[in-house]
């Protein structure tokens, strides 16, 4: 008689017809669930899913080791910071535990990073890896802010007012490439998608807006590429943003309104920028650019332009001449009080007036109150000029009121424009209310977190994190055997004799490349060394054919793959390069460091900040500028090595390394070197 599974019934009949035998039931042992950290560890180890699909993988202790804390912080509801060298694998470390705490809990969690080419990498590379390699299902989505999506009504209109709207036949042009491209079906609809970059007018007069927007009773409400957006946005269990949209969300918060949807975890990858990026997204910034923008969008200059025009509201017509005549004058006293100055910091005492303000603020009623004489649609778009106009107004009556302790105001010139600035003096107040108190599992990773000392301590007070788990793992990359740091102690003291150090530090690198054979990486603190390097580096690289490539000839891509194409070209350039491009292999087998990267101390931010530390009793020097230049300096070495095969020289060129005391804990920062001199994690004395 054939044996049967009695398992699941204990009376039933063989498919042959024989009676199965009655045996007792027995239930089959319950294995334990797997915890979260289980099921990371899992995923990471030998014959699991990573090492099955992945081509090449090798089990990287550290990539675990920051994946597993991440996973115990997410369980326990705690913040997480956490420092991890180059070569690790920190996205896949922060994704995986991320993506199964989101399952498990059925929560959202938010990916911020702070360049487009990261988000690129996790929305086209490794999440798509990842759903193929876990055995859960979970959508993901690129959220990006509301104006940067196409709205469909409003460019048609403008096509049908294009002439009005737009003088110069090549922006007419521009938005018929746009229609041709909406109606193409782009896959999200967003302007980057574009093939091409469209004038900032004709994009104003075709994106999405707040305000302006007919929901379901738009015509075009099926194919919105905005509404598709927001429902994927909504819908997404892993949303990735970079850090401007995701603090941009944070001030509106503040406010008590939200763009990104309620998620109870967020992970801040290239974290060492989330001062800057706060204080930015915190802030205010006023140009007569930017008033203007809004001036003419409502009647042009010669007048015939415009909405205002169009509608024939001829009196609001000349009230826009007036505000525009106010705006002149307004920053003509900002240009008269800048002066010569790169920036000026402005103090306590309000230096103008709010007559700006008022006419902006009149313009603006006046919009409002002309709304209820037309059709829905047209009064949508006057009530949401008069809302910028009214935001416009704010930001103008931010700089005619005394100064608020906790904030710093300061004018600059760009692009020949000067420019009101105002930023929180600190963001850790700020953030401690806004974000940590309020999403509970926020996790910081990044190559570079400043001094580890106390848990990193000086990056967590900066940003007002009180409490976290800390975990720094290091690189993985063979340092020792393939980095040799050298350090030019015989040139001359760029703190007090620039001029010459100028001169010995441009030979010096113009030596290194050529006896290099170029393949080399140029790190500067300014555009001008930028310049002096091109002058004295042309001809010896044109004598020995070596191509020359600085920062400012091109788009930043496109030098970077030249730089890649011509493996012994030499490139060139300051803040840019200092961190965030990866050229692998013998492209890069010379780094130059020109000079400690401290940040400019009369910058009116940065003088604004030390001295506010300098009045807690600390020093403005060790709890500020050194921390920001140790952070900007492993970043800038870091460029060398971006695989394990990767080997060749880091040449610092400032001598105050050596010389001056704090120079130790710089060099204690970087990654040990294979060196012999017994210097402090390599370092050899030449020149």
């Amino acid at each position: 008689m054939t044996s049967c599974d009695l398992s699941q019934h204990s009376s039933s009949r063989c498919h042959r017809g024989f009676i199965k035998k009655r045996v007792p039931w027995r239930r089959a042992a319950r294995l334990p669930a797997m915890t979260l950290v289980d099921r990371v560890r899992a995923t990471f180890a030998p014959g699991g899913p990573l090492a099955r699909r992945l081509a090449g993988w090798e089990p990287r202790p550290q990539q675990e080791d920051l994946a597993v804390a991440i996973a115990e912080s997410l369980k326990a509801g705690e913040h997480m910071v956490g420092e991890a060298g180059t070569g690790v694998g920190k996205s896949f470390a922060y994704l995986l535990p991320a993506i199964l705490w989101a399952d498990a809990t059925g929560q959202r969690i938010v990916i911020s990073t702070r360049t487009k080419a990261l988000q690129a990498q996790l929305a086209e590379k490794d999440l798509p890896f990842l759903q193929g390699v876990l055995p859960i299902e979970f959508t993901w989505s690129v959220a990006v802010g509301r104006n940067n999506y196409a709205c469909l009504r409003r460019m048609h209109k403008a096509l049908a007012n294009a002439h009005t709207l737009f003088p110069e036949p090549d922006r007419v042009a521009e938005l018929e490439r746009i229609r041709d491209w909406a109606h193409a079906s782009p896959e999200r609809g967003v302007r980057d998608e574009l093939p091409f970059v469209p004038a900032g007018s004709v994009w104003d007069e075709v994106q999405a807006e707040q305000g302006n927007c007919l929901g379901v009773e738009c015509p075009h409400y099926a194919p919105c590429h905005w509404q598709r957006g927001r429902q994927r946005m909504q819908h997404a269990r892993v949303l990735v943003v970079n850090h401007s949209l995701y603090f941009a969300d944070v001030a509106l918060r503040a406010a008590g309104v939200r763009y990104l949807p309620e998620h109870e975890c967020v992970v801040f990858d290239e974290a060492h920028h989330l001062e800057n990026v706060a204080s930015e997204a915190l802030g205010v910034r006023l140009s007569p650019g930017m008033i203007e923008w809004q001036l003419s969008r409502l009647a042009g200059r010669d007048g015939r332009r415009g909405l205002l025009r169009k509608l024939k509201l001829h009196d609001a017509v000349s009230l826009v001449d007036h505000v525009r005549h106010r705006a002149a004058q307004w920053f003509g006293v900002v240009d008269t009080q800048l002066g010569h100055n790169c920036e000026l910091r402005l103090h306590a005492d309000a230096p103008f007036d709010a007559s700006l303000a008022e006419g902006l603020s009149h313009l603006a009623h006046r919009l409002v109150d002309a709304a209820d004489r037309f059709d829905h649609e047209q009064a949508m778009e006057l009530r949401s000029r008069a809302e910028r106009l009214g935001n416009a107004a704010a930001a103008v009556r931010m700089f005619a009121r005394p100064q608020a302790d906790n904030e710093v105001r300061w004018l600059e010139r760009e692009r020949k424009q000067v420019v009101a600035r105002l930023a929180p003096l600190d963001v850790g107040e700020l953030l401690k209310e806004q974000l940590f108190a309020r999403v509970p599992r926020c996790v910081l990773v990044s190559a570079t977190l400043g001094p580890p000392a106390n848990g990193f301590g000086w990056m967590r007070q900066r940003l007002g994190l009180a409490e976290a788990r800390t975990l720094c793992v290091d690189s993985p990359f063979p340092y020792g055997d393939n980095v040799k740091l050298e350090i030019a102690e015989g040139l001359p003291d760029p703190g007090r004799d620039s001029e010459a150090w100028e001169r010995e530090a441009t030979e010096r690198i113009t030596e290194l490349c050529i006896a290099n054979g170029g393949r080399a990486l140029i790190l500067c603190t300014s555009h001008g060394f930028v310049q002096a390097c091109r002058a004295h580096l042309a001809t010896p690289c044109a004598e020995h054919g070596l191509r020359l490539l600085v920062q400012g000839d091109g788009p930043l891509p496109q030098l970077i793959a030249a730089k890649r194409d011509d493996p012994a070209s030499v490139l060139v350039g300051t803040d840019a390069l200092w961190e965030g491009i990866d050229i692998a292999g013998d492209a890069v087998t010379l780094v130059v460091l020109t000079r400690v990267p401290f940040p400019v101390p009369t910058h009116p931010l940065v003088e604004a900040r030390a001295e506010a530390i300098a009045r807690s009793g600390q020093s403005s020097f060790y709890g500020y500028s050194l921390p920001l230049a140790m952070l900007k300096l492993r970043q800038g070495f870091g460029r060398l090595v971006r695989s394990t095969t990767d080997r060749g020289r880091v040449v610092l060129l400032d001598p105050r390394i050596v010389r001056r005391s704090y120079g130790r804990h710089l060099v204690a920062a970087l990654p040990a070197c294979g060196n012999e001199d017994g210097y402090p994690h390599g370092g050899e004395m030449s020149g």
